[in-house]
């Protein structure tokens, strides 16, 4: 045997060797799973979720930093439900119920906070504050300050008594441009994507005032729904004079 062949034969029985090693170091201490979540983050991660949505019992993530550029918790960056009823708008408030898409809700935060909308988002919600998606978007501790967070639709409705609820659903008849707009009413837009159907208790329900509809082509799918809220705030703005606005 010259002596590439044997280097060659030496170097995959000490391969063979150590394989063998390895496997009977993982039979003999296999890895435990982390108990009650432990310091794993993805379980952590994954008890936050259940069937796709965040459990209504976790609080928000840092997400955002103040001023000085200390993290500070989504909680704490944002409009509190009884400020956001108290508060003068010069457009109405714009109402995501249980979004899933966080890209949408990212760009959301961000046309809320350049028209000066108040953003209610009511869990549960399809995705976690953390979302990467989210951050893309730019967010920063000024534009947390539009949002609220409602743990169910009855908070929403309890907390702004005053407000008229006008619901965007394609069931609807009447165009979103024969409404007059008022600063103090909520917007409201069911989940995404189009093709789930809208939850027609909360879309059409006793508290809804008008149900109203964007027109589109037939036979094509529908708008993005931050498109669609888009269009929505800015006619309402235009209505409003595009109060404090330039």
């Amino acid at each position: 045997m010259c002596t590439c062949e044997r280097t060659t034969a030496w170097a995959l029985c000490r391969l063979a060797f150590l394989s063998l090693t390895i496997v009977n170091d993982m039979e003999q201490n296999p890895v435990k799973p982390a108990e009650n979540g432990g310091s794993d983050p993805e379980s952590k991660v994954e008890k936050m979720f259940e069937y796709g949505y965040r459990k209504s019992n976790y609080g928000p993530d840092e997400l955002v930093t103040d001023a000085h550029g200390n993290p500070i918790s989504v909680v704490d960056a944002m409009l509190s439900a009884e400020k956001a009823a108290a508060a003068e708008t010069v457009t109405p408030h714009l109402c995501y119920y249980s979004p899933r898409i966080p890209g949408n809700t990212g760009s959301a935060i961000r046309l809320c906070a350049v028209t000066g909308t108040i953003l209610h988002l009511v869990e549960p919600l399809g995705f976690n504050l953390r979302d990467t998606k989210l951050r893309r978007a730019g967010l920063d501790y000024h534009d947390m300050a539009h949002v609220v967070l409602h743990p169910n639709f009855e908070n929403l409705v309890e907390s702004m008594p005053n407000s008229r609820i006008i619901a965007f659903t394609a069931h609807a008849t009447k165009l979103y441009t024969e409404v007059e707009y008022r600063p103090t009413d909520i917007l409201l837009f069911g989940p995404e994507p189009g093709d789930i159907p809208d939850p027609m208790d909360i879309m059409a329900g006793p508290h809804v005032a008008e149900q109203v509809r964007l027109p589109m082509r037939p036979s094509l799918r529908s708008l993005n729904l931050t498109n669609c809220a888009s269009i929505a705030i800015y006619e309402a703005w235009r209505q409003l004079g595009f109060a404090g606005g330039r």
